[in-house]
């Protein structure tokens, strides 16, 4: 039996109307079908308060990505917010998605249980801590997607029961409010979070933690990768954040020279034999005053041997210029300082710029070695990396090596050099390789007492 273009008409009207009532597949109510509750609450209580949440970046999920991607990443969102309103809300407070914009969504604050208590000294309070919840969560959601800060808007409002205006206009006028607060907040945030770098960057609060880089056949640390690392407990701890915001603020040259400061400041401690690799971006290897006479003298007073030291270019970011950046270069290579390409197969023109700079070391991104073991794609990648190294004089290390089959694989294909959790975490100080992997290897006591062996 076919169906007739009424009954199609029909179905879809139906459709449409339980889709202006309720989002079945965010499986949230619609203002339209709890507004009687939400309008004897505004009755009751004379006021109306309500938290906004808005995620201004779904949009470019979906252009960038597709309806499938930015459905899901609707959903991850509504399931945030849900445990959120477990958490930081009362069980009668009223949560809904907005009818048109099904990327904001509105808390309507249910009347206090006594008359003791006042929403109006709280209300602030509650969208700041939904605010710093947030924040991070959709940092980490979208990340992967978006290489930039996807601060959600957080807003908040009240409005006043006037008998003169219908109660569902003044009710659509709370809701807009709040979404024009959440702009205003998040723009002032954005300027604090701007200020706050600023600060750091003028009073050095940076820190620097060390990674050990491993030789995969005798397992010696040949020496230690400098990271980075915001104040603790801040929003800023993170580096992936940290630099991500210094790009968008532009501050990205101010961070990367102070951050490779307190690398070589930092590595002090670092024995003779070792190499210490600093990050640095494409832009501050021009830095007049980090360079030449000032670069060996800061060295010499820090007793660090140029030829220990190698600088890792980030892929991330492109050369313009490979003439400039040459000159530029030779002036740390002239006093022994070689480069590494870090990030080897993520960035701008890889093989070009492997063929201009004939790097010391390359370094292959964590994602060619996350599940290397698994994969005869990758494998056959890094086999093809590590020919061309040989031909080049060029030493490989891998990234990012979490697991003994990543580190087996690896060794396999004859990569010399690694570094991930598998052999120690980022640590203040110089360590070696982790218990939990000696014991995984059964290295010998007399090499794991060499890798302890107090510097003199």
């Amino acid at each position: 039996m076919t169906t007739s273009r009424k009954e199609i008409s029909e179905f879809i009207k139906a459709k449409i109307h339980r889709d202006f009532y309720f989002n079945k597949y965010l499986d949230l109510p619609t203002i339209i079908k709890n507004y009687e509750e939400v309008e004897q609450v505004f009755t009751a209580s004379q006021y109306l308060a309500c938290i906004s949440v808005h995620i201004a970046h779904l949009h470019k999920i979906e252009y960038l990505y597709g309806s499938d991607i930015y459905n899901k990443m609707l959903s991850s969102v509504t399931e945030l917010l849900k445990n959120l309103k477990k958490e930081t809300f009362r069980k009668d407070d009223i949560f809904v998605v907005d009818l048109v914009e099904v990327d904001t969504f509105i808390i309507f604050l249910s009347a206090p249980r006594n008359s003791k208590t006042q929403i109006l000294d709280h209300l602030e309070e509650i969208a700041e801590r939904v605010r710093i919840y947030l924040e991070q969560e959709i940092f980490r959601l979208f990340y992967p997607y978006l290489k930039e800060y996807a601060r959600p808007n957080i807003g908040f409002a009240l409005v006043i029961k006037n008998p003169m205006i219908n109660n569902m206009r003044l009710i659509m006028q709370l809701v807009s409010n709040s979404k024009k607060m959440g702009e205003f907040l998040s723009g002032k945030q954005d300027y604090l979070s701007r200020y706050a770098l600023q600060k750091i960057i003028i009073e050095g609060s940076i820190s620097t933690v060390f990674q050990p880089i491993v030789d995969l056949s005798s397992l010696e640390v040949i020496g230690y990768e400098a990271l980075s690392r915001g104040p603790e407990d801040s929003e800023l701890a993170s580096p992936v954040l940290l630099f991500i915001l210094a790009s968008e603020y532009g501050l990205s040259f101010e961070l990367d020279r102070l951050c490779r400061r307190k690398s070589f400041e930092a590595s002090r401690q670092l024995t003779t034999d070792k190499k210490i690799f600093v990050n640095t971006l494409t832009m501050t290897i021009h830095d007049p005053e980090f360079r030449g006479a000032y670069l060996r003298e800061l060295l010499e007073d820090l007793k660090i041997k140029p030829e220990n030291v190698v600088f890792e270019i980030s892929e991330k970011l492109a050369i313009d210029n490979y003439d400039l950046f040459r000159h530029a270069m030779q002036e740390y290579s002239d006093i022994g300082i070689v480069h590494a390409s870090d990030d080897i197969g993520t960035g701008h023109s890889d093989l070009e710029r492997i063929m201009e700079l004939n790097p010391g070391f390359m370094k292959i991104d964590i994602s060619f070695v996350r599940g290397i073991d698994k994969s005869y794609i990758k494998q056959e990648i890094v086999k093809a990396i590590v020919t061309l190294a040989k031909n080049i004089n060029s030493l490989i290390i891998a990234e990012g090596i979490e697991t003994l089959e990543e580190y087996n694989k690896l060794k396999e294909l004859k990569v010399p050099y690694g570094q991930g959790f598998l052999f120690g975490r980022p640590s203040e100080n110089l360590c070696n390789l982790s218990e939990d992997f000696c014991t995984m290897l059964s290295v010998p006591n007399s090499l794991n007492n060499k890798k302890k062996k107090k510097k003199p």
